[in-house]
């Protein structure tokens, strides 16, 4: 437990230590502030929610990859993650360690829209809030682990980085203009997400909701540990 306490510790002191890590993370705050500036006294609850949503995609998606692939290509690029593991550190412990602190980091930013866009939550809606957000940011957070476990170098891992944020950003938005699409974001996390932006007021969250969520962290999890036994950093 010390151990992962203390690689938490690390990890947060190295994110805010990284200038364009930080610069990237709050990228949506002053989109979103931009936007309600521009607006002034125009800015409806229709317009707080449609930057709500766009500034969560872009917060999870770009937010959460971005820090989870860039942050471990590095260390594996200055070969501090190997000096980890042979601290004495496992997958499952740099997995906890990594992934709590960066995804409350990112969770951290996602609460702070909320009073830029103007969203009031009852006690109800806003556990419904950071339960589903909370979640998704940890799935994208896997997936850009996994990105920076397989990658040679933080360039190598920023070019995977790009198609996988317009296909999680983007296709979900398409799906909440075509039926067609939507049954097949219906089975993707970010679009459970974005249904949930849409009716953020009345949202029930269903059985196969919580079933995708679920599947998508478990998938995720079981990937990331195995691409980092595959490359040889856990034994």
């Amino acid at each position: 437990m010390r151990q992962v306490l203390a690689l938490m510790d690390l990890k947060i002191r190295l994110v805010f230590a990284n200038i364009p890590v930080c610069m990237t993370l709050l990228m949506p705050v002053g989109l979103t502030l931009s936007a309600r500036m521009i607006s002034g006294s125009d800015f409806s609850e229709a317009d707080g929610l449609f930057s709500l949503g766009m500034s969560l995609s872009l917060s999870i998606v770009m937010g959460a990859v971005l820090l989870g692939s860039s942050m471990l290509a590095e260390e594996k690029e200055k070969h501090t993650l190997r000096v980890l593991m042979t601290s004495g550190i496992s997958g499952k412990q740099y997995i906890i360690g990594s992934l709590v602190p960066y995804t409350l980091i990112v969770e951290g930013i996602n609460l702070v829209l909320l009073p830029i866009c103007n969203v009031r939550l009852s006690l109800i809606n806003f556990v419904y809030f950071i339960g589903i957000t909370l979640v998704t940011t940890a799935i994208t957070m896997l997936l850009g682990f996994t990105i920076g476990i397989i990658s040679k170098n933080t360039t190598e891992a920023s070019a995977y980085v790009t198609p996988l944020f317009l296909l999680l950003g983007m296709f979900p938005i398409f799906g909440s203009l075509n039926e067609f699409v939507k049954m097949f974001t219906d089975w993707v996390y970010m679009g459970i997400l974005v249904d949930y932006v849409k009716d953020i007021y009345d949202y029930h969250l269903g059985l196969r909701d919580i079933f995708v969520l679920l599947a998508w962290f478990g998938v995720d999890i079981w990937v990331f540990i195995k691409a980092y036994q595959k490359n040889g950093l856990d034994e």
